[in-house]
């Protein structure tokens, strides 16, 4: 009896704490499920505020930049990005998705900036709200108030062309697109470029929407018809092939001095196609600039694009310019150019500057020059100026310029052609927009540069190549084999 009265109370604390147990575990279970939630609940809320996802890109391909992040922080007017698609519509390219993971750091990294992404397949009716744009499927749209700013989804990337002829995205601009877009839609000033028409200019869409994505607005202008008047700020004389009249060098003349308070730039290209201009070239030699007959070239092939003699890199002679690249060891490219002289350095309130020059081993190609003409027939060499910066500049009493009126004189039109232009191993956007925006003394605006997702490539010739594959095939596994050898003798006989 003693023995089972005082196993009965241990029966019941065995059940007892069996009970507390499985009560135990139940309120832990709720306790996890809970915890879980929460959590969940947490991170949805700072993914709304601060990305949560670690870029392990060389480049930070996925994350804005510091001038991006500069310019958000000084943002002090609301600014609404309408996306006009899904976002389940930014998917099946690694270009789209990186699209859309900058798009979605903008209302994070400012409360002054929302983002919104509009179905616009069934929500036509949007398109009543902006009656002056033409709008579709996947264009981006940044509005400030009154102003907008359209993207096509195209805007966004850069493109090239594969061997095979079929375009493809060479790089993700989508950063840069849409700083520059707020910028645009907040900015109080907008520069005006007077695009030359007529007398044969040649069309450079690429370079025109370059100065487009910078904030700058374009406007065609035929000098024998209409007016260069004062609310330009830049006209642009690309590759004239027909000389200009009297009249039409007039009204630049008039548009340069703006009646005594200077402030404008010319931008004229040469272009080895052309021929005698001598209204122009007489103009231009008033300027300090000569521009001479024939086409320029580079012995070593290091220097050229492709190996392609007429396609020559530059040095920079002036760092002013050069001091605001994102990679200052890129080169600019000037081919297809005509050779360059200076008349004079100073005269006058003239001023005159090389920035750019062909290196020592170029020469120039005579126009008269048969189909058998060799290096050795050469007669000028470099080093030759290849874009100067002529201006004419109004002192003040302590000797400092004022105003100045600026012509900027490139041997080469070519330089700002789509392969140029679009190119990411080359300065000549950057370039010629950091001097553009620097003598029209503007402030507002952003050079980023055009993020690849492509992997790193070996660049290796046909030797090296062998040499790998024999290193690889068959120098490694015989060493691999003779070491085990080595270790099975040393082990077999100790």
């Amino acid at each position: 009896m003693r023995l089972l009265i005082s196993r009965r109370p241990s029966g019941d604390r065995t059940h007892a704490l069996a009970r507390q147990r499985r009560v135990l575990f139940a309120v832990l279970q709720i306790l996890l499920v809970a915890a879980a939630f929460l959590i969940n609940l947490i991170m949805l809320q700072l993914a709304e505020r601060i990305p949560l996802t670690l870029d392990l890109t060389a480049n930070a391909a996925y994350k804005v930049g510091d001038q991006t992040r500069t310019v958000l922080a000084d943002l002090e007017r609301d600014v609404v990005i309408y996306v006009l698609s899904t976002e389940e519509g930014f998917s099946g390219s690694s270009y789209l998705i990186q699209a859309q993971r900058i798009l979605d750091q903008y209302p994070r990294l400012s409360p002054w900036v929302s983002l919104t992404y509009i179905d616009y397949v069934f929500d036509p009716t949007f398109a009543s709200r902006f009656p002056d744009l033409t709008l579709s499927q996947g264009n981006v749209l940044v509005t400030s108030g009154n102003r907008v700013k359209q993207l096509q989804l195209a805007d966004l990337f850069n493109y090239t062309y594969t061997d095979s002829g079929t375009m493809t995205i060479q790089s993700s601009r989508a950063e840069e697109a849409l700083t520059s877009a707020i910028l645009h839609v907040t900015g109080d000033e907008q520069v005006r470029v007077a695009v030359l028409t007529g007398n044969g200019m040649a069309d450079l869409p690429a370079f025109t929407q370059l100065l487009s994505d910078n904030n700058y607005e374009i406007t065609a202008i035929n000098l024998t018809m209409d007016e260069l008047d004062a609310s330009y700020d830049l006209a642009l004389l690309l590759g004239p092939r027909i000389d200009l009249s009297d009249d039409a060098l007039r009204k630049l003349d008039a548009f340069l001095y703006n009646d005594g308070a200077y402030g404008k730039t010319l931008l004229y290209t040469a272009d080895v196609a052309q021929e005698s201009l001598p209204n122009l070239e007489l103009y231009l030699q008033e300027w300090g600039v000569l521009v001479d007959s024939g086409a320029i070239f580079e012995t070593q092939a290091e220097r050229t694009y492709q190996y392609q003699p007429y396609y020559p890199v530059t040095d920079y002679v002036d760092t002013t310019y050069r001091e605001g690249l994102i990679d200052p060891s890129a080169p600019v490219l000037m081919p297809l150019a005509r050779p360059l002289d200076l008349v004079f350095e100073t005269r006058g309130n003239h001023v005159n500057e090389v920035l750019l020059q062909y290196a020592e081993t170029s020469g120039v190609r005579p126009p008269d020059a048969v189909e058998g003409f060799s290096v050795e027939q050469t007669e000028r060499w470099g080093p030759m100026p290849a874009l100067v910066l002529a201006s004419n500049r109004v002192y003040g009493t302590d000797g400092m310029t004022q105003a100045r009126s600026n012509v900027i004189v490139s041997a080469s039109t070519a330089m700002l052609d789509e392969f140029a232009i679009q190119n990411t191993s080359l300065s000549n956007s950057q370039y010629i927009i950091n001097l553009l925006n620097t003598l029209l003394e503007r402030d507002d605006v952003v050079v980023i540069q055009p993020k690849s997702l492509a992997g790193a490539t070996l660049s290796v010739t046909t030797t090296q190549a062998s040499t790998l594959g024999a290193l690889f095939a068959g120098v490694l596994p015989l060493a691999i084999l003779a070491t085990g050898i080595v270790i099975w003798l040393v082990r077999r006989y100790q």
